[in-house]
Order: structure tokens, then sequence, then C-alpha cells
């Protein structure tokens, strides 16, 4: 029985221990704070991203838009394809100037750890990117419209609602996502607390 017990207690004490030491080696709130950081900084935007370049995938396209007749499925498909191939195009005939903005951000980026009075020249850097980013996002968007009224001959009601939502989630992902990094800075925080109690 006494086994038991000092079994027992030894696997508490640990736990908790483990627990006060948050798996980050120390007990300093500011070394927790700091992680998060890092983590959400790694995530680059690309310029490919920017424009809005991104590619649909056919099958769980269908899946998500619930989409069940077989002729249905062969029109949405093509429609997807066809969309498809002219991102494509379009990120091909691009590629340099996806290079050159992909550049011009990680100066951006630099310029704004190291921000010495260079405000200027960072709105300047913003400015070309966006000179070279909106005529690139106009062009995709235009082929988003044709491929949403292809889409609204073809389907119901129900499934055009569902269709837009899913357009919706897929084109979110591709937005640089700030508010992940607030509630990473003060999830540590919270978990703080409760270990105090």
């Amino acid at each position: 029985m006494k086994h038991i017990f000092l079994t027992i207690s030894l696997f508490l004490s640990t736990i908790f221990y483990v627990q006060a030491q948050g798996g980050r080696g120390g007990r300093s709130p500011q070394n927790q704070n700091r992680q998060p950081r890092v983590e959400s900084e790694r995530k680059e935007v690309k310029a490919s991203d920017l424009a809005g370049i991104f590619y649909y995938d056919v099958k769980s396209t269908l899946k998500k838009v619930k989409i069940k007749d077989d002729d249905i499925k062969v029109k949405v498909s093509n429609a997807l394809k066809k969309y498809n191939t002219k991102i494509k195009e379009i990120s091909f005939l691009n590629s340099d100037k996806f290079k050159g903005i992909n550049v011009l951000m990680k100066s951006l980026r630099e310029n704004r750890t190291s921000n010495n009075g260079k405000a200027n020249k960072n709105s300047d850097l913003r400015k070309k990117i966006g000179e070279v980013i909106r005529p690139i996002g106009k062009e995709i968007r235009a082929h988003e419209m044709v491929l949403n009224e292809t889409l609204e001959g073809i389907l119901t009601q129900k499934q055009i609602k569902k269709w837009l939502k899913y357009q919706k989630k897929e084109k979110d992902k591709l937005k640089p996502q700030r508010q992940e990094r607030n509630k990473n800075r003060q999830q540590p925080q919270n978990q703080n607390r409760q270990r105090r109690y």
C-alpha cells in the first residue's frame, strides 16, 4: 500500500513540476511570449498569395459543394480545370514579378525590424508592390467571376451558396493572419494565470 501511495505521489509531483516549467525550460512569462511570435514570423507572405493565386482541388471541391449527379460533376470539374489552367498561366507569366516582389517584401520585413526612420522607404516599397499586384489580382478576379457565372448556370441555388462559402474560405487562407499572432501572445499569459491558482 505504501508503494502505491509513494508511486502516485511521485507521479503527481512530476506532472506538477513539468506543468510549472511549461515544457520550455523556464518559468519566465517573457520566454513563453517570445516563442509564439517567432513561429508566426516564420509564416512569410508570398507575392502570389497577395495576388490571389491558388488552385481548386477538383475532388475536394465536388465533395464540399455536395454534387452527386455525374453530369453536373463533369461540368463543374471542367469549369474548375479551365479556371486552374488560366491561373497557372497568370502565375507563369508573372513569376519574375513575383520573385521581385518577394525580394521587396523581404526588404520590408528587414526594415521593419531595424526601423531607423525608414518610413518613407517602406511606403515607397509598398506602393511598388501594390502597383505590380493590383493588375494581376484584377485579372484573377475576372477569371473568378467567369467561373462563378459558369457554375451558377450549372448548380442549384443551395449548391451555389455552398460553393461561394467554400470559395471564400479558400481565399481567406491566403490572407496574412495577424490575429493568430495576438492570440498566441495572450494564450500563454492565460495559462500562467491558471497555474498560479
